[in-house]
């Protein structure tokens, strides 16, 4: 009978696979890591766009927007507002519209790394059909809607 050898790889050949593929995952884990919050970013800023929408449509019907002077001072929770759809018909046709009992971002930072809450927050103006959208902090940086702020979009 004829012997085969079959020696396989050397501990040190392994040792060293190991150390390169080491060496890959660390330089490409920053990247990922960004690329990844970017994605956060767009999914929240396509909410965002959801919500500003559903807003619209609901200021659209007449006894929703009759109602939706509870929140035309100031900047509201779009999560409250959802919450009080059992006793505001704005509320009610918004949370209709828009298809969800609440909303939450996916982003925890904005793009040069500012901790953010995972909230939309909305203001209405009424009279001339605009809405306001933020996400995370209600400043020029964070809007979504009209036009994505500089710290959430590129």
């Amino acid at each position: 009978m004829k012997k085969t050898s079959n020696k396989g790889f050397s501990m040190v050949e392994l040792i060293i696979v190991i150390a390169i593929m080491a060496i890959l995952a660390a330089a490409l884990a920053p990247s990922l890591i960004k690329y990844i919050n970017k994605s956060r970013l767009s999914t929240d800023i396509t909410t965002g766009t959801s919500i500003a929408d559903a807003a619209s449509a609901a200021m659209a019907v007449e006894a929703a927007n009759d109602a939706i002077g509870a929140y035309e001072n100031g900047t509201s929770d779009v999560n409250l507002i959802l919450a009080q759809r059992a006793s505001n018909s704005y509320a009610s046709e918004f949370a209709s519209v828009l298809g969800v009992n609440s909303v939450k971002g996916k982003s925890k930072k904005d793009l040069v790394g500012t901790s953010l809450s995972n909230s939309f927050w909305i203001s209405f103006n009424p009279g001339s059909n605009n809405v306001t959208v933020w996400y995370g902090v209600t400043d020029n940086d964070h809007i979504v809607v009209p036009n994505a702020g500089s710290r959430l979009s590129e």
